[in-house]
């Protein structure tokens, strides 16, 4: 039979009750076509093997270089950001707890974005840093033992490495890649750094023999994911907010 009016107006009522305002909204733990940062460490699946290589090596080897080069987007600044410094900053290898930790592209004026992010961890700086950076070879050597407290070190991470062959003009190029490998080989270095290069630049440090010298010992190529680190890279995020 049907519904009597007052049982309608009663079923109408209870349904406009409902108020979807006081609702959360939903969580999207999906980054579209942008790389995970460390902030997004939670959603990050499916490179924990890679992660570990990663972190074996610079136990292992205990290098203060490190490449880690794939073609355009197979995830070497996911894997470096939201994979490999979380887990440093957990202390992954001796002492990197006590790290400090920078990032950069390098752009068009490399020496400049240097300088910035050294500006967001130094405890105290040289009253013009990016003069003292391109003030010859060991500029940022010297500039890190001024910036760095007592016997600390400093990881920097130089995301899109290629642009310093697509954007920076060929001087400061050159000064640049002299003073980054030059502070790496320092007997008392303090420097450890990580680049991320896409394969198809892999060539282009090699033109510079101290950090092609560097490039030869210590680069790690990104792979595609195989099938079952891709189901977890799709899964877990949404299994993580109860999507799944």
């Amino acid at each position: 039979p049907l519904a009597a009016p007052a049982e309608l107006a009663a079923a109408t009522d209870e349904i406009h009750t409902v108020n979807l305002a006081e609702q959360p909204p939903p969580v999207n733990p999906y980054k579209g076509l942008r790389a995970f940062q460390e902030a997004d460490e939670a959603d990050f699946f499916g490179r924990n093997k890679l992660v570990e290589r990663l972190v074996a090596l610079l136990r292992e080897e205990n290098p203060r270089f490190l490449a880690v080069t794939g073609p355009s987007g197979s995830g070497k600044s996911s894997v470096v950001q939201a994979g490999l410094m979380p887990a440093l900053r957990k202390g992954a290898v001796p002492g990197s707890e006590n790290w400090f930790y920078g990032t950069m592209t390098p752009g068009a004026q490399p020496f400049r974005q240097l300088q910035d992010a050294l500006l967001r961890i130094a405890a105290q700086s040289p009253p013009d840093l990016e003069a003292q950076l391109r003030s010859g070879n060991d500029g940022l050597h010297e500039a890190l033992r001024f910036i760095l407290p007592g016997d600390s070190e400093l990881l920097l991470v130089i995301d899109q490495f290629e642009e310093v062959f697509t954007l920076t003009g060929e001087v400061e190029r050159a000064q640049f890649l002299q003073a980054l490998a030059a502070a790496v080989k320092q007997p008392d270095s303090r420097l450890r750094l990580i680049v991320t290069l896409r394969a198809d630049f892999y060539d282009r440090p090699l033109l510079h023999p101290e950090l092609g010298e560097l490039m030869r010992a210590h680069t790690e190529v990104i792979l595609p994911l195989s099938a079952i680190e891709l189901t977890q890279a799709v899964r877990a995020p949404a299994e993580r907010v109860s999507l799944y």
